[in-house]
């Protein structure tokens, strides 16, 4: 069987159906070659994440600096256990708006700037950037940081884009600061000598593949993970030699909270619990203390049937001599209105004093003034620390990438406070300031998006003559305009004087 081509000649099927599967398998190969696998899933086992009372994390806090391990499992395990925990780390990390940016090309005030030349390490920069797309990459990064101090990872990309990979915290150590601000740590390559984490390195390659080699060939233990792929970021930049969680001083009071919200549902549990009372009442007029009116045998059947019938909450039980009170116990004295308050109130103070009350308890501030100070106290305490480490990482990568880059500066702004900042920008750009590229950062329009939708609207499509708006804003005027009052009829103004006069 055979068939005609578009160009005329005739192939056999079977050899298009060959090709046909060869472009499959090549097509196939490149998305497998996009995919970063991590783990196996029929091998991959999961770890056991311990509980941790007030007790256990009481005497961590006694003495923080020997008990790293211990404050960081404690602050995982009670970031799945406690609601109120995991609020508070996605309230910080959640902060970030890393698309709003400021990319600045080389500039030189001496020598001839060629436009060639800043235009193609402008493309290059923005063409990078759009690559590491770092809003979205950093999330998981920043919500670490703030769970644990610390974010130990290796950036890989490629053409296709890029993620951080982060390490056990257990394996690593901070060794040095790069003059961007950024840390550089190494790994204790003695880690992955079994067989789970060999498979991890068989399948992130380098440079873990070239690391192990080194500790195999040297025997080095510790071996510093390569500038190009380290992405380290932590939050007490004051004390390097130590990692304690952010919110430990809270942690205790989060697992006391826990413990009290046990108690209280408990409570709440026993509150519908009822017991009814059976009455073995004696005979009358007998002086013997166990000559019942029924006997006990056929009591005792007819509570077994009793049971049978009674919902799952409700239970019976036999009582001797007569029941002079009502014969229904009930247990809802039990969960009272105090232990309701007790727990309210605890929860209060933790969002008081670790951050996020405001916007998790909305009843804590009660003015609009009071509120927005307290946003921009927020956002400066989360991103200060963390926004100079990843403006420097981003230079430093871009170092690597590209040739002669541009600058990156992020703005120390956070999603809660950057309306106030674009309407400065925005009065900046009407003062002719070169800004607008900028300006639309606070937008979530990256600079290459701006430029490539001013093109298509105004070049390809011709919008500003096609679509003529009929309202102008104040930052628009008509080139025919003229400033001042609009000129006032004679008859008019006759007519108002007139009014004014009868007036």
């Amino acid at each position: 069987m055979t068939k005609t081509t578009q160009t005329g000649s005739t192939r056999p099927v079977s050899e298009i159906r060959e090709q046909v599967d060869f472009n499959q398998e090549v097509n196939y190969k490149k998305a497998v070659d996009a995919l970063k696998q991590i783990r196996d899933p029929n091998r991959t086992s999961i770890s056991n994440i311990l509980a941790y009372d007030r007790e256990k994390i009481r005497g961590y806090l006694q003495n923080p600096a020997n008990s790293e391990v211990g404050l960081r499992e404690s602050a995982r395990y009670l970031y799945y256990r406690s609601q109120i925990l995991f609020r508070i780390i996605c309230w910080y990390a959640s902060m970030f708006d890393l698309r709003i940016r400021k990319v600045v090309p080389n500039y030189s005030l001496i020598k001839a700037n060629n436009p060639k030349k800043i235009l193609k390490q402008y493309s290059d920069t923005l063409n990078k950037l759009d690559l590491y797309n770092l809003h979205n990459n950093m999330y998981h990064v920043l919500a670490r940081v703030f769970l644990e101090d610390i974010c130990y990872g290796i950036f890989f990309r490629d053409e296709s884009g890029s993620i951080i990979y982060p390490l056990d915290p257990s394996w690593c150590r901070i060794d040095g600061i790069y003059m961007t601000g950024d840390f550089g740590y190494s790994v204790d390559m003695s880690k992955f000598r079994n067989d789970a984490q060999r498979r991890l390195i068989d399948w992130l390659g380098e440079p873990l593949v070239s690391m192990y080699k080194e500790y195999e060939t040297n025997g080095t233990r510790w071996v510093h993970m390569p500038d190009e792929y380290a992405a380290c970021f932590k939050f007490h930049t004051e004390d390097i030699n130590h990692i304690i969680p952010p919110l430990a001083p809270v942690l205790q009071s989060v697992a006391g909270l826990n413990d009290l919200s046990d108690i209280q549902a408990m409570a709440d549990e026993a509150s519908i619990y009822k017991l009814l009372l059976i009455p073995m009442e004696t005979i009358s007029g007998s002086k013997m203390s166990d000559d019942w009116e029924i006997s006990p045998d056929v009591i005792i059947k007819y509570l077994d049937r009793l049971k049978e019938q009674l919902p799952d909450f409700v239970s019976a039980a036999p009582i001797p001599g007569e029941v002079k009170q009502d014969h229904v116990i009930d247990f809802s004295q039990t969960a009272t209105d105090k232990d309701i308050d007790r727990l309210e109130q605890a929860q209060k103070q933790i969002l008081g004093t670790s951050g996020g009350g405001a916007v998790l308890n909305t009843n804590m501030i009660d003015s609009t003034a009071a509120f927005n100070a307290w946003l921009k106290s927020e956002s400066e305490f989360a991103i200060s620390p963390l926004i100079p480490q990843i403006e420097g990482f981003t230079n430093r990568m871009l170092r690597y990438d590209v040739s002669n880059p541009c600058k990156v500066e992020y703005f120390e702004v956070s999603v809660y406070t950057k309306e106030e900042a674009r309407k400065n920008m925005l009065e900046s750009c009407q003062y002719s300031f070169a800004n607008r590229l900028a300006y639309n950062t606070f937008l979530g329009i990256s600079e290459k998006e701006t430029l490539a939708m001013n093109y298509l609207e105004n070049e390809l499509l011709g919008l500003p003559d096609k679509m003529v708006f009929p309202l102008s804003s104040s930052y628009t005027q008509s080139g025919k305009a003229e400033s001042g009052r609009p000129p006032v009829e004679d008859s008019e103004l006759s007519d108002s004087g007139e009014r004014t006069r009868n007036q």
